[in-house]
């Protein structure tokens, strides 16, 4: 009778979640909150028919009832219980700083913190060689190059790191390979150290989000603004406006935006405040955006990169009478062709050094 009653249980308990979901789903937290786009069903076609299954399991995954309660759950025993610090590709550091040590085919985040994935000598000698040829073949069509690289979170901000994850070495795979750029006659510029001498002051970075906040992205744009056009306005000449409590993105890969919900945040207020901008043309779903403004300098300027480069959109299209941001993945190189391109900025983040060893082949289309 115990054994009938405890199978019972058990198939409930396994069947109460479907049938009671459909009842309360309008009711409870159902929003996605992972940077990508939720499986679909899968389509029920003879021509689709052995890809079915995958399909269906990876739908069933990601819209499983109660998913993000039960998301939520298991990260709340992995961290509170069982004293895990990284939770998927989301480190738990100190007082609560979330960072993405992402682990991925072109991109291992925790690696550059750790100092354990440095370049060979062949391997430098190779991308500096690559840089090279890129920056003569777009200086050859009139167009000055300008490559910027934008530090990781745990770059500026070590010290909320988990004191059991170790750094090994003096110097990452970026701060060797830089040196030698330079030392190359490379139009190649650190961001690190801009962000490092406000960091202790000011927060540059998102607590909760992967992203530099509006104060560390005015910062990049002054060291990109007097690199482009020979000056910049000091962070201490503009105002700071405080915003409403904020959480982010790796709080949300966590099921966490309510619990990490504290974050401060900043609007930046009096830059170039003679000067007006207007967005004529935009596309956010290819991460794609043009710009124009009364700005004395007639050129035009191209700024490909990564998301990093969105937090640059409310700055650096007031140097420029036509400014035009674009993602690595809505890139063509139709777009110099389409745009009289004076000069042409290239940014990406330190863990994505991929889009720095590739260069030729993004510039292409092809990377």
């Amino acid at each position: 009778m115990k054994q009938k009653i405890f199978i019972t249980l058990f198939i409930l308990s396994l069947a109460a979640p479907a049938l009671l979901y459909p009842l309360v789903k309008d009711y409870i937290d159902t929003e996605n909150y992972e940077n990508r786009t939720l499986a679909p069903f899968p389509e029920l076609s003879m021509e689709n028919f052995t890809s079915i299954p995958a399909e269906f399991e990876a739908y069933f995954n990601d819209h499983a009832p109660f998913k993000n309660y039960f998301v939520k759950l298991n990260t709340k025993l992995e961290t509170r219980f069982f004293g895990l610090t990284s939770v998927g590709p989301v480190t738990i550091g100190k007082d609560n700083w979330l960072f993405y040590t992402v682990e991925v085919e072109g991109e291992d985040a925790l690696a550059d913190y750790q100092h354990v994935n440095l370049y060979t000598a062949a391997q430098r000698e190779e991308i500096i060689a690559d840089i090279q040829t890129v920056s003569q073949e777009i200086n050859r069509q009139g167009i000055r190059f300008f490559l910027f690289q934008a530090p990781n979170k745990e770059t500026i901000y070590g010290q909320y790191m988990p004191e059991k994850i170790r750094v090994y070495g003096e110097e990452s795979r970026l701060e060797a390979l830089l040196p030698k750029l330079e030392e190359a006659g490379l139009p190649v510029e650190d961001l690190r150290d801009s962000l490092t001498g406000y960091a202790h002051d000011y927060q540059v970075y998102y607590k909760y989000d992967t992203h530099w906040n509006p104060v560390g992205a005015y910062i990049a744009s002054q060291q990109i603004g007097k690199a482009l056009v020979g000056s910049q306005v000091p962070l201490e000449e503009v105002e700071l406006i405080q915003g409403p409590p904020a959480s982010g993105d790796l709080a949300g890969m966590l099921n966490m935006v309510n619990e990490f919900g504290d974050d401060v945040t900043y609007t930046v207020e009096g830059y170039l405040p003679e000067i007006t901008v207007e967005s004529v043309e935009a596309d956010d779903t290819i991460g794609f955006e043009v710009f124009q403004s009364d700005s004395p300098n007639d050129r035009t300027l191209l700024v490909l990169g990564d998301s990093f480069t969105h937090g640059l959109k409310p700055y650096l299209p007031k140097l420029y009478r036509n400014t035009i941001f674009v993602t690595f993945d809505a890139y063509t190189p139709e777009l110099f062709e389409e745009y009289p391109v004076d000069d042409f900025v290239y940014l990406n983040v330190e863990r994505n050094q991929r889009y720095l060893e590739h260069i030729p082949e993004v510039l292409k289309g092809s990377g």
